[in-house]
């Protein structure tokens, strides 16, 4: 699905030496309407709709395109399915941050998707091969299992009595590390806890 594309040299689009260590806090909440806020366009990508499939079931996908000439895909994600015409989709979803975290001079990208039951984030990095989608909420719940020898709680339902409250990404001459903070609470506030993940990307989860 995703065009090949070359990479540029070690100093990223924004002027940053490659080998800097950087932090990135990902998925910041707008307070405004304090929720994820998403974009279907950024300075480098724009998005389209696309459903796939006959009718009688589609598969809806966010499709994203470079805003270079030639236009080329770099990486599309499902958002929902249709049955009949019927439709069941994400209701905010898009690009919520724009930046080049591993320093190969391309543009690397964030994705939200989700509603009231639950939503998922997804990690674009960019590559000789074309961009790899990384999921982070797998990788964090994979972490958890090796830390805990147990399976993890589901990170992508809202209803879930756990949830990831903040996600940094760090770029070294190392690689790159996801920190991510998991807060556990519970309606009657009696048993709460805090619980904090640093990932190596040999450990990221693809999508």
């Amino acid at each position: 699905m995703c065009a090949a594309f070359l990479l540029l040299a070690a100093v990223s689009a924004f002027g940053e030496d490659a080998k800097e260590t950087r932090r990135f806090v990902l998925y910041q909440m707008d307070s405004a309407c304090v929720c994820i806020n998403t974009k279907k366009e950024t300075k480098t990508v724009s998005a389209t709709e696309l459903r796939l499939g006959k009718l009688a079931h589609q598969v809806a996908y966010q499709v994203f395109w470079s805003r270079t000439t030639p236009k080329r895909e770099l990486f599309r994600v499902e958002i929902g399915g249709y049955t009949n015409g019927e439709g069941d989709q994400w209701w905010n979803y898009g690009v919520v941050d724009e930046y080049d975290f591993n320093g190969d001079g391309v543009p690397d990208y964030t994705w939200y998707g989700g509603d009231d039951t639950g939503g998922v984030m997804y990690l674009f990095l960019s590559s000789s091969n074309g961009y790899k989608p990384v999921d982070l909420l797998k990788s964090v719940e994979a972490a958890w299992r090796k830390r805990f020898n147990k399976p993890a709680p589901d990170l992508s339902d809202s209803c879930s009595d756990y949830c990831v409250n903040q996600t940094v990404l760090e770029r070294s001459p190392s690689g790159l590390v996801l920190h991510a903070t998991v807060h556990h609470s519970t309606l009657d506030e009696k048993d709460e806890a805090t619980y904090r993940f640093d990932i190596v990307q040999a450990d990221f989860k693809t999508k």
